[in-house]
């Protein structure tokens, strides 16, 4: 096991995910450890059984998440390995173990689907917003703006500071603007909503039905962008364009 395994990590990140308040902060700590002795014990169901306590009790981070997708990435479940893989990556975006067992899980994949060309700005946009969390890039347009109206403040308070606020609000307000826009861009990013087939084989049908004709077939671990829900199913597209329906049931939201 690596660094992620350090429970002094899990108290530094773990964050409510809902408000459901089934756990306390203060028993997560020892939840974690107990999972993490049973993964070095090779009880993976167990070791998964344990984080995925921590997680329906209303806690995540990315440590939870990573460990959980290297419980189930042991048995095989190469789905929900790449769901919590990519959990753990919106949390921890640039974090080097993620990547490379999200890469390494990529690589058992049963379906190759080359993706469109996108415009150049679409691949500089995304890359730029997937760089930092969606947390961390509203942490920083909310520091800039506090910054910003701190000084402002100061100003009003103490007029000697006129003299040199031109200046400041000429570094200020620009950064305030460009962290404000990539802000709504990284919100864009990791708000489309995207899922991961977690049944082992499925077919994607042209209508909500069992009844509709079946398109073509999907594996396990394929990451899909969710277009809209209609009567417990769901209308995926993929990166080369094609879309289809599937049962909600099929499908794990990242």
């Amino acid at each position: 096991m690596n660094k992620l395994l350090l429970t002094a990590l899990l108290l530094g990140l773990a964050v409510p995910a809902a408000a459901r308040g089934e756990i306390r902060r203060g028993e997560v700590p020892a939840l974690f450890r107990e999972a993490n002795t049973l993964y070095e014990q090779g009880d993976y169901p167990r070791a998964a059984d344990g984080y995925r306590e921590i997680v329906d009790g209303g806690w995540e981070s990315a440590p939870v998440y990573y460990n959980l997708g290297n419980a189930y990435f042991k048995q095989n479940h190469l789905g929900p390995a790449i769901l919590y893989y990519r959990r753990a990556q919106n949390l921890a975006p640039r974090d080097p173990e993620i990547d490379k067992n999200l890469e390494y899980a990529r690589g058992a994949l049963r379906d190759d689907i080359a993706a469109r060309p996108l415009p150049r700005w679409r691949r500089v946009s995304g890359t730029v917003a997937g760089w930092l969390s969606l947390g961390e890039w509203v942490a920083i347009s909310a520091g800039l703006y506090f910054l910003t109206f701190l000084w402002v403040l100061a100003v009003i308070l103490r007029r000697s500071l006129g003299k040199v606020s031109p200046p400041v609000l000429k570094t200020l307000l620009p950064a305030l603007a460009l962290s404000a826009a990539l802000s709504v861009l990284a919100f864009s990013h990791y708000r489309t909503p995207r899922a991961i087939v977690l049944a082992p084989e499925v077919s994607v049908r042209y209508g909500p039905q069992e009844t509709d004709a079946a398109a073509f077939n999907l594996h396990e671990g394929t990451e899909v962008r969710v277009v809209r829900k209609r009567n417990g199913w769901k209308q995926i597209a993929l990166p080369d364009g094609t879309s289809g329906w599937l049962p909600a049931e099929s499908l794990g939201m990242i």
